[in-house]
């Protein structure tokens, strides 16, 4: 998934941090901005108990998916409808009926609903955020999830599984080049494609695990575990604005769209870190309340918050160490007179600060 601030290259660098650090290979992992859920998709794997939370809406589909569910869903009320007609018992292997699920919605025939009529060139608004073809498909897709979901003829766990699933087709095929803020004006390849669904890798294990939607300061104080990840908004732009479209798939709320891109109001979901008059005393307030024995916060070194203000306030719940690494900066377009990168060449440093809490 196009996604700032995705973890998904450097897995393998916090893993190395786990490791040298000599933190607990079992217990409860916090991972209280979640995203993509790719982190804590990871430490579900080996094996922790996971506590996930991010306030924005579309990522509490993926947690849902993700991180709440640990089987493959049987879809027994849906097969047996009028839609299907199947005995569930007849279809051999564990994601067979996911498989007839999917199957059937990329088979559906187009409709020209909110998504078209928003985001496509043919539509009421001419943008070109997905092909028309596209479009037609992703409306009668989450048309059809909304139904089955009101006539409760798919469970919780698999309504968020299909759309956690519709949500990552449909970025698949955005015709952008990292967020919503923008459309391209020429057609990427990847957004000619049509727009399929696939079978999505879920994760099985016997825990039970915590998903939240809430703002991270108002429930961080709630929460304890072993591990507590950190990985903040580093820069003023909103996830609410940069991502809105897929915020609008999540919530399917019809909502009064805006401006050049079709925005969604997204006031209440202004993060504070990504405001430079507030990042600094949310980040102090979030360190103050925290309740786990290890602390590891994701940043770099073009964030907003000042490093010094963050070895200060980690520092004073236990002893900090940095841990470095240079990766190939992630990019939602070039260089050019109205924007300039901090650094001038392709490379950005990543940190990660470690703090071994002192009770």
């Amino acid at each position: 998934m196009k996604y700032i601030g995705n973890k998904q290259r450097l897995l393998d660098f916090i893993d190395g941090v786990v490791q040298s650090e000599r933190l607990p290979q079992k217990g409860t992992f916090i991972d209280i901005f979640t995203g993509t859920t790719n982190v804590a998709q990871h430490y579900k794997k080996k094996g922790y108990k996971i506590i996930s939370n991010d306030f924005m809406t579309y990522s509490y589909v993926f947690q849902q998916a993700y991180i709440k569910n640990n089987q493959f869903p049987k879809f027994n009320n849906l097969l047996r409808s009028k839609f299907f007609n199947v005995n569930p018992v007849s279809l051999d292997g564990k994601d067979e009926p996911l498989k007839v699920v999917i199957d059937y919605l990329n088979r559906l025939s187009g409709k020209k609903g909110f998504i078209f009529q928003n985001y496509a060139p043919a539509g009421k608004f001419k943008r070109q955020f997905f092909s028309n073809e596209n479009a037609v498909r992703i409306d009668a897709t989450r048309e059809q999830l909304d139904k089955w979901q009101k006539e409760k003829l798919v469970s919780k766990s698999e309504f968020y599984i299909l759309l956690a699933s519709l949500i990552d087709a449909a970025d698949f095929v955005a015709n952008i080049s990292g967020t919503y803020g923008a459309y391209l004006k020429i057609w990427r390849s990847m957004a000619l494609k049509p727009f399929t669904i696939i079978i999505p890798n879920l994760i099985e294990n016997n825990l039970t695990h915590e998903v939240y939607k809430e703002n991270s300061n108002k429930i961080i104080g709630n929460l304890e575990g072993d591990i507590l990840y950190i990985d903040p908004p580093y820069n003023t732009r909103q996830y609410a604005a940069n991502f809105h479209i897929l915020e609008t798939l999540a919530c399917w709320d019809n909502p009064q769209v805006y401006g050049k891109t079709g925005l969604r109001p997204y006031e209440k979901q202004k993060s504070a870190y990504s405001q430079r008059t507030k990042c600094e005393e949310a980040f102090a307030n979030l360190i103050n309340k925290a309740k786990a024995d290890y602390i590891l916060m994701s940043y770099n070194n073009e964030g907003i918050v000042p490093r010094k203000f963050i070895l200060d306030t980690l520092g004073k719940r236990g002893v900090v160490k940095v841990h470095t690494k240079d990766y190939r900066r992630f990019r939602t377009e070039r260089d050019h007179e109205n924007r300039h990168y901090k650094v001038s060449d392709d490379k950005v440093q990543e940190l990660i600060y470690f703090v071994k809490v002192i009770k």
